[in-house]
């Protein structure tokens, strides 16, 4: 399989120190469902294990661990939980990165807006790749088809 799914934007960052070049990622994804069943996808345990990885650990705390486990790696990370508005706004910082999502509902569809904040340009070559077949691997496990393959997203580190 080759992806088709849309590259992210490499935006300027917005709150960067005057003379500083990092940037961020943003990602949008539209779905027909409602925010609630999206949300559950982002925070439930079994839910978010079936696309991202496994959680282990007190949402509620304010901090948990994730492990990915997929065909691109296998990582554990500790999560931080910044700010959680739910079903709207989850923002997390794990190994001093900064993720936001943000979700709206208009009609039957839900947009996610996903944004990686405080990158150096020279690693968007391999972040915009990974967060793009994260979202990927979301979309078919709510559509019920099989994953995709990391392997298609290599090559992808010449677009970002």
């Amino acid at each position: 399989m080759v992806t088709t799914s849309t590259i992210g934007e490499v935006r300027p960052e917005h709150d960067r120190e005057a003379g500083s070049d990092l940037v961020l990622l943003y990602f949008v994804r539209g779905f027909a469902l409602p925010i609630v069943e999206l949300w559950s996808y982002l925070t439930e345990p079994d839910r978010l294990e079936a696309w991202f990885g496994t959680m282990t650990g007190d949402p509620f705390s304010g901090d948990v661990r994730i492990t990915a486990d997929d065909d691109c790696r296998t990582e554990t990370v500790d999560v931080h939980v910044d700010a959680c508005t739910s079903p709207h706004q989850l923002n997390v910082t794990f190994d001093g990165a900064i993720l936001e999502l943000h979700l709206h509902q208009v009609g039957v569809v839900t947009t996610l807006e996903v944004v990686r904040r405080h990158l150096h340009p020279n690693e968007v070559a391999e972040i915009g790749p990974r967060w793009q077949y994260y979202l990927d691997r979301l979309e078919t496990t709510i559509a019920r088809v099989p994953l995709p393959s990391w392997n298609d997203y290599r090559e992808l580190a010449s677009e970002y």
